[in-house]
């Protein structure tokens, strides 16, 4: 397969939940986004680096990392005002040609290989996406404490032998553009799931997680 592989980068400068989480110091002087960049550089995988925002301060940083900005509406980037798929579309039809794209978070810090997922995928035609996710085979319960993967008592299994479910993460997902713009989604029906490490599936959603994926990268 020789195609035109891209990484898609979408930030906001309005986070609430972390206040300016994509760019407040997150190790070393670096912030999320700093990071994020210069996997995607390091990783060498790439033809191009695409930063989607509709932030003109995001714009200068994308000349001086020398990656590729891309104007999104502003009311693209407010939180919850439009469906999903709205937001998912608009971005993608930004990028040009149809090349495959990679969205890569920058609320996964300790993901970094971009190389290794889509050589991976490049592999195997029988997928039309890939999918970053964590394995689990933990014991799961309902809101009202009613067992929902396993039989409780004499019945209960060994962890073992739990059926294998699968997280998703916010590491990478990947597929080609026409495609994903016809599913309004990140992923397909047959998506290569690709196994994250517990660390490396570390998300960045609050303050603590902020906070706590700080200590992993020092690690």
């Amino acid at each position: 397969m020789k195609s035109n592989f891209v990484a898609l980068v979408p930030v906001r400068t309005g986070s609430k939940r972390v206040k300016n989480k994509n760019f407040r110091e997150f190790y070393d002087g670096k912030s999320l986004f700093d990071i994020k960049i210069d996997q995607l550089k390091s990783s060498k995988i790439f033809n191009k680096i695409y930063v989607s925002s509709d932030s003109a301060m995001v714009q200068n940083l994308c000349k001086k990392k020398k990656v590729n900005f891309l104007k999104r509406e502003r009311k693209y980037c407010q939180d919850h005002k439009y469906p999903w798929h709205e937001i998912h579309n608009s971005i993608l039809k930004s990028i040009p040609g149809d090349p495959y794209v990679a969205w890569c978070l920058t609320t996964a810090p300790l993901f970094k290989r971009f190389a290794k997922a889509i050589n991976t995928f490049k592999k195997n035609k029988n997928f039309d996406s890939l999918v970053g996710v964590i394995p689990n085979k933990n014991f799961i319960l309902n809101d009202k404490g009613k067992p929902k993967n396993f039989n409780p008592g004499c019945w209960h299994p060994y962890s073992q032998d739990l059926e294998k479910n699968y997280f998703i993460t916010g590491s990478i997902f990947l597929a080609k553009k026409s495609s994903m713009l016809m599913w309004k989604y990140w992923f397909g029906m047959k998506p290569h799931l690709f196994n994250l490490s517990k660390i490396e599936s570390v998300d960045v959603d609050t303050i603590q997680d902020f906070k706590f994926a700080q200590k992993m990268y020092k690690l």
